[in-house]
């Protein structure tokens, strides 16, 4: 899958990124750690070294006050132990959720100020992915992992100075040993890391595929190719597990390397406090409480090398989110502007050449029109003539190779891009609906618009008729992606939208392709009386659409072939508009012919 960016950041240094997430939060960190301490002290510390004191003073001495006195502290412990885990369980998942849901709002956002372009070249599955699974990896091992680690680490501290207290061969054979088995499972935790990585990108892909097959029901059961859809899926999935498998023998391959170190190191430690006991240096009570320490530190190198391998697992997820996060932002949305008042409407283009990002065949070349303040001016052409990417230029979604587009007499790059847009009002071919209710589709428009001004432009779009059949009037829901309308009544619910936003510039981009003649009459008739103050550019290939506007502009292979009203373009028998309205009357004439 292509991106923007080919660059990989660096791979050893997964847990400095996530040590990074957590420095807005270090008190949260350093109360959670302190806990966490305090919890080690009572949970393991205070019982393992109660044993040397039951061995070497309590029971030689037979003094049974003692022994209640040990009785209760372990009782105290263990309750303390308790209230500790309960806090640091608060700590953990509070910290995990407010980093969890920062990153996502902080991808999403990236995602807002990207050029248009980028869309292109990336599935909504992976970005998706992106922007809420990858966060949720890290979460998982905030949440569930990170006070382990955290545990283990100062476990790890706090059982090592116990022993260097005992006897310092006991300290420096379970350091050499950790370091031993850290380098051995980081040699194993990179090839966990590298099978976790292609496991993701498996998953970003079944997610997509699972996408298009859900938005896509209608397609493929019209088509009755719903069986071949189950099996496109069942062979991604089967490729996601192939490679989870894989992934889960690189962690089997860790858990083996792991394991092994508490054998290891126990046999060691009795060993060395078996020849410290001969030589007096050790009494009975230390030996067990120093195996019983080793056997506790052995434990938590495991967690710690476990853990550690999680982090290494999380590497794949921060390096897709630093990948996203280094897309260039485009400065059309992110670059400020000059804020105007309500816009005159006027547009004009000089001279505009433009390519699409990354390729080099032109589908602009030397446009130059002018629209004044109110007029109503249509785009017309041939399929891929360059028509909606003019409209795509003036929302600034794309900037012009050469050239310059201006609104009310400025360069549009000069203009505040969210004022421009504010500015503008379009309705596409493609409508864009959210799973809500007609009212709050409608608000898109107008956020503070009553519901007098929403039924109204309701009935300026020709839906006078859904309006009386709507079972929660403006409080139905339309369905995903406005799935409960038919296709004629998304395009008018777009149009009412449109209209309901009143602004000073009005783009129809082939907003009539799913309307009947005799609603499109309707519709235009609509438009023209409540559009007497806007500037209205209307872009269609069903010429009928155009008939009534004041100037037509023909566009052919990028360049402006032709301009002029309706009846003066028909003059022109040899012309590109002349050819195309003959060619649409054919059209019409031979559809309305009697069968037989």
């Amino acid at each position: 899958m292509k991106s923007n960016v080919v660059s990989q950041p660096p791979k050893n240094r997964d847990g400095r990124r996530v040590l990074n997430f957590l420095k807005p939060y270090k008190k949260w960190v350093i109360a959670d750690s302190i806990v966490i301490a305090i919890s080690q002290v009572f949970s393991a510390l205070i019982p393992t070294l109660a044993l040397s004191w039951l061995i070497d003073s309590i029971i030689p001495n037979e003094n049974a006050k003692w022994l209640w006195g040990l009785m209760w502290l372990l009782i105290l412990s263990g309750i303390l132990d308790l209230v500790m885990m309960v806090i640091d369980e608060y700590f953990c998942h509070q910290t995990a959720k407010t980093v969890t849901n920062w990153q996502k709002l902080r991808l999403f956002r990236h995602l807002q100020v990207l050029p248009f372009s980028f869309y292109h070249h990336n599935s909504s599955g992976e970005l998706l992915a992106r922007v809420s699974d990858d966060p949720d990896t890290l979460h998982n091992f905030l949440a569930w992992e990170g006070s382990t680690f955290m545990a283990s680490v100062q476990g790890m501290l706090i059982y090592s100075l116990v022993l260097l207290w005992i006897h310092p061969y006991l300290m420096i054979m379970s350091v050499v040993l950790g370091i031993l088995f850290y380098w051995a499972s980081n040699y194993v935790g990179a090839r966990t890391r590298a099978a976790a990585a292609d496991a993701r990108t498996e998953a970003s892909r079944y997610l997509e595929r699972l996408r298009e097959s859900v938005t896509g029901i209608h397609l493929s059961r019209v088509m009755g190719v719903s069986d071949q859809e189950v099996e496109s899926v069942v062979r991604i999935r089967n490729s996601f597990v192939k490679h989870s498998i894989k992934e889960l023998r690189a962690r089997m391959q860790s858990v083996v390397v792991i394991a092994s170190y508490n054998g290891f190191a126990l046999a060691i430690v009795y060993f060395i406090s078996t020849l410290l006991i001969w030589n007096d240096s050790l009494t009975s009570g230390q030996m067990l409480t120093a195996g019983g320490l080793v056997t506790i530190a052995a434990n938590e190198m495991q967690k710690l090398l476990r853990n550690w391998l999680s982090v290494r697992r999380t590497g794949p997820a921060l390096d897709r989110s630093e990948i996203l996060l280094s897309n260039q932002p485009s400065d059309a949305e992110t670059q400020p502007g000059i804020v105007g008042e309500r816009a005159k409407g006027e547009v004009r283009l000089r001279d505009v050449t433009f390519a699409y990002p990354g390729k080099h065949e032109t589908v602009l070349s030397g446009v130059s029109f002018t629209i004044q303040a109110g007029e109503k001016v249509a785009l017309v052409g041939p399929s891929g003539s360059g028509k909606s990417t003019i409209v795509d230029l003036l929302f600034k979604l794309y900037d012009p190779k050469d050239g310059v587009m201006e609104i009310d007499g400025r360069n549009i790059m000069e203009w505040d891009t969210s004022w421009l847009r504010s500015q503008m009002a379009i309705v596409t071919q493609d409508v864009q609906l959210r799973s809500g209710t007609l009212a709050e589709n409608l608000r898109i428009g107008k956020s503070n618009a009553t519901d007098e001004e929403l039924l109204k432009a309701l009935r300026d779009s020709g839906l006078d008729d859904l309006i009386y059949t709507l079972p929660n009037g403006l409080d139905t829901k339309v369905g995903e992606r406005g799935s409960l309308l038919s296709g004629g009544q998304k395009q008018r619910l777009s149009l009412a939208r449109a209209i309901l936003k009143n602004a000073p510039i009005l783009v129809l981009d082939e907003a009539s392709s799913a309307l009947d003649p005799i609603t499109e009459t309707k519709i235009n008739e609509a438009v023209l009386k409540t559009g007497k103050k806007q500037t209205i550019i209307i872009v269609s290939h069903r010429l009928s659409t155009v008939l009534s506007a004041d100037k037509i502009i023909v566009l052919e292979n990028g360049k402006i072939v032709e301009q002029g009203s309706h009846k003066e373009l028909l003059q022109n028998s040899s012309g590109v508009y002349s050819r195309l309205f003959g060619r649409e009357a054919d059209i019409g004439g031979k559809t309305i012919q009697p069968i037989g």
